[in-house]
């Protein structure tokens, strides 16, 4: 955000911190986390205000004032000092009113509600508008300790459940020495892997397809998809060794599944475990991409490419504003960023490419399944569209400048289908099958 000197906001010294989060794991292993999700919402709808209410009202004013005192010039000097003072006064106390009030109230939410409070989480609809928030705003909730951030945990009927053997062991009474490991992807849950109608009263996702096929047990993980892609995969990666390390039998062997971001954080979380030394890499066999955005995402290219245009007018820089709100993660699809140095010390208006080569886990098969909306992916608006959120050739990781270094047989594209038909479509499941079940057979033999 760029603001002139001699207009100060006052945003940063208005913005206090919230309550810091708590989590515990009780002895039955379900993670229990003291979270007031009313309190949370209080005090996220404040920020709305302050965020896309009254900064941009102020970024609006500031430069309509400076436009008009530059025309009348030196001699509206003082007026200028005076509407500055006055104008600067009037935003810091009504952000100061709208925030303190919040506060105030979130505090007594939290006094009368007490520590446990879940409107959100208790419904399917209240979690999937919590992981909306979390996409959009999800590295803000963290950074002020916001109870409706969400913390990256393995998911069971839609509950957390702690990786300690015995919370494994009760939310998995069937496990198998194989694991599936599900990843969502932005705005997403684990709960949009079943998105497809129940068949013959049973949920046919591809966790209980694997399992029912292949002897899998399958595993879905939440998390937070307004982080960076980098700090994601610091959590999966240990998460995953937490996991391995607990799981009640021993794990001989684990594939990674990953729609959207989900496959950005695996190849994250995979480097980073390979930094740290970690034991999961060295049973995993396979990680299967879904509509990855390897090179980036288009709508998250023109979100960046729309921010630095509207900048470039004093007038129009409230629109920049709000486009530079988004979160880190929706920042991170522009290119793909997997290391925190692709995204360090970066500039908003920078269009470098500052990415790393991220190396593959030796000795695991890697397979990305592309999708576009026409049967022929390369007819012209399959190949323009890809998915519709995902052009063929960032799923398929081939960009013109660069290419993750994935065997040409290992990209697999399915036609007529659009990005989210890959959580959970039967000809997307038999690609998978197949491509997994290959390797499975040949690493027995």
């Amino acid at each position: 955000m760029i603001v002139d000197s001699s207009f100060p906001s006052g945003i940063e010294q208005a913005r206090g911190t919230m309550p810091p989060f708590v989590a515990s794991a009780r002895a039955d292993g379900i993670l229990c986390a003291m979270t007031n999700e009313a309190s949370g919402l209080t005090e996220f709808a404040a920020d709305v205000v302050d965020r896309f209410a009254l900064t941009p009202a102020e970024l609006l004013h500031a430069a309509i004032a400076r436009r008009v005192f530059r025309r009348v010039g030196v001699a509206a000097t003082p007026a200028r000092l005076i509407h500055d003072r006055a104008a600067r006064s009037a935003y810091a106390v009504t952000r100061r009113v709208v925030l303190d009030g919040a506060g105030a109230m979130a505090k007594a939410l939290r006094t009368t509600g007490g520590d446990e409070v879940r409107p959100l989480s208790r419904s399917r609809g209240g979690r999937y508008a919590l992981a909306a928030v979390n996409a959009v705003a999800g590295d803000s909730l963290v950074e002020r300790n916001n109870d409706l951030a969400i913390r990256m945990s393995v998911r069971d009927g839609g509950t957390d459940v702690a990786c300690t053997r015995d919370g494994l062991a009760q939310a998995f009474p069937r496990a198998t020495s194989t694991l599936a490991v599900f990843l969502h992807g932005l705005a997403e849950t684990e709960e949009w892997w079943f998105f497809r109608p129940v068949t013959g009263g049973r949920v046919r996702s591809f966790g209980s397809r694997l399992q029912e096929d292949a002897g899998f047990t399958p595993v879905y993980i939440r998390y937070n998809t307004g982080l960076h892609v980098s700090d994601n995969g610091a959590h999966l990666a240990t998460l995953l060794e937490s996991l391995i390390h607990s799981w009640p039998v021993r794990v001989q062997r684990l594939i990674l599944i990953g729609h959207s971001m989900g496959g950005l954080v695996i190849r994250s979380a995979s480097h980073a475990s390979t930094l740290a030394g970690h034991r999961w890499p060295a049973v995993a066999i396979h990680v299967v991409t879904l509509g990855t955005p390897h090179h980036g995402a288009p709508l998250a290219k023109a979100a960046h490419a729309a921010a630095w245009a509207f900048r470039a007018v004093p007038e129009t820089e409230p629109i920049a504003y709000l486009l530079d709100s988004r979160s880190a993660g929706i920042r991170d699809l522009r290119l793909g960023a997997l290391h925190e140095d692709d995204w360090r010390d970066e500039q908003p208006g920078s269009f470098d490419d500052r990415r790393r080569d991220i190396p593959l886990l030796p000795h695991c098969k890697y397979t990305f399944i592309t999708a576009t909306v026409t049967s022929n992916p390369s007819h012209p608006v399959g190949f323009a569209l890809g998915d519709l959120l995902v052009r063929t050739e960032s799923a398929s990781g081939r960009s013109r400048k660069r290419i993750v270094p994935v065997p040409a047989g290992s990209v697999r594209n399915v036609g007529g289908l659009s990005h989210f038909d890959l959580l959970d479509h039967p000809v997307v499941y038999e690609v998978l099958h197949a491509a997994i079940t290959e390797r499975s057979t040949s690493r027995e033999s």
